[in-house]
């Protein structure tokens, strides 16, 4: 009885994880299918120039704390304010930022 229990909570702690991910936390360009995949993290410094100028110009009281980069060229960007507050975006090569509704070729 005791082990249901436990695997109970384990699986019950996951969903609400899951869900947790998939919440949009105030930003409209977070989306679930680009969080699932495969990210390796870089340096910030690595990330492409027009990356960084279009995060200075749209997200001017974030900062780039942590970036990643997938296999299709896509980069995955943590931003935090001076108040602790993070945002995640999504953003091609070139520095546009992907959207919920675009599609992937």
């Amino acid at each position: 009885m005791i082990v249901v229990i436990v695997v109970s909570i384990f699986s019950a702690q996951g969903a609400i994880a899951q869900d947790e991910l998939a919440m949009n936390d105030g930003n409209e360009f977070f989306d679930y299918e680009y969080e699932l995949q495969e990210y390796t993290e870089i340096n910030v410094v690595e990330l492409p120039l027009s990356i960084q100028e279009t995060a200075a110009k749209d997200y001017h009281r974030f900062k780039i704390v942590e970036a990643y980069m997938s296999k299709d060229n896509t980069y995955k960007i943590v931003l935090k304010d001076n108040n602790d507050n993070t945002k995640i975006v999504f953003a091609s090569a070139n520095g546009k930022w992907i959207k919920p509704n675009d599609n992937k070729s």
